[in-house]
């Protein structure tokens, strides 16, 4: 198992280069906790792998029988998994996460990774934005909060939103310091997500775009962020919003609704 402490270590030698923390190279070295998420794992044939580092989590999606497209942006790395992980399966590209097309990749299809820190919210929103129909993720707690905030917390935000109207979202297993090579100084967790069976008939980008829109001035009063909606007033009348209130406090829904009711009575699509 590649996820083992002697593993990595023996790894990392063999490349000749220290873990870059610009990359965020900590190693998965809790192999037994790394295969109770895969186990639970609701994957498609068709799986994109971001940042498959030395290969821990590739190994056991390899295993469930899923074809991995793995996406790393280390060429080292690239070159490792080559040599020691061929595969009839898997593919492995040079290359970086946030610029590669999820919306390209032919449904269905599952993406799956652990996430540095630096990029986790861009990079979620990305592949939320292609709408895969699973969407597991290793990422630090404080990130994946983002996924789970309510209205008028800190963390509530586009992410918040598209997550929990597009997907029923969960923590698999809490990672602690110890689970990873170089140790951290956070707690990371493994956040699951499935496509809900009523997830709204709506590419997730336009909502994120609205909301990201409609959350850019948080502190300002909903009417004041909608001044250019020519039908802001009759649309938050009809919905029995207060145009006092701000974005920040109106749930998922609310949102969805209200963008809605002003495409469709200013007749954008």
């Amino acid at each position: 198992m590649r996820a083992d402490i002697e593993f990595t270590k023996d790894a990392i030698a063999r490349l000749g280069a220290k873990p870059n923390k610009a990359l965020g190279q900590n190693f998965c070295i809790d192999g037994a906790r790394l295969r109770a998420c895969v186990d639970r794992m609701t994957l498609c044939d068709t799986v994109i792998e971001i940042g498959p580092g030395l290969g821990a989590l590739t190994e056991l999606l390899l295993e469930r029988g899923c074809t991995v497209t793995a996406v790393e942006k280390d060429g080292a790395m690239v070159r490792f998994l080559n040599e020691t992980l061929a595969h009839p399966n898997l593919s492995v590209i040079e290359g970086d996460a946030l610029k590669f097309r999820y919306a390209a990749v032919p449904s269905p299809f599952s993406v799956v990774g652990n996430l540095p820190y630096y990029i986790t919210t861009p990079l979620c929103a990305a592949v939320e934005k292609a709408l895969p129909e699973s969407f597991y993720a290793m990422v630090q707690k404080e990130a994946a909060d983002r996924f789970f905030a309510a209205p008028k917390d800190d963390s509530y935000g586009p992410l918040s939103i598209v997550t929990q109207l597009w997907y029923d979202a969960c923590i698999l297993e809490p990672f602690g310091e110890d689970c990873f090579y170089p140790s951290p100084k956070v707690a990371s967790v493994f956040v699951g997500m499935t496509k809900r069976v009523d997830a709204p008939d709506l590419a997730p980008a336009k909502l994120y775009a609205f909301a990201t829109e409609l959350l850019s001035m948080r502190r300002k009063t909903i009417k004041n962020n909608l001044k250019h909606y020519e039908t802001a007033d009759a649309a938050l009348d009809a919905l029995a919003i207060d145009p006092q209130t701000r974005a920040e406090t109106l749930a998922p829904q609310t949102i969805l609704d209200l963008y809605l009711l002003l495409n469709e009575s200013e007749g954008r699509k």
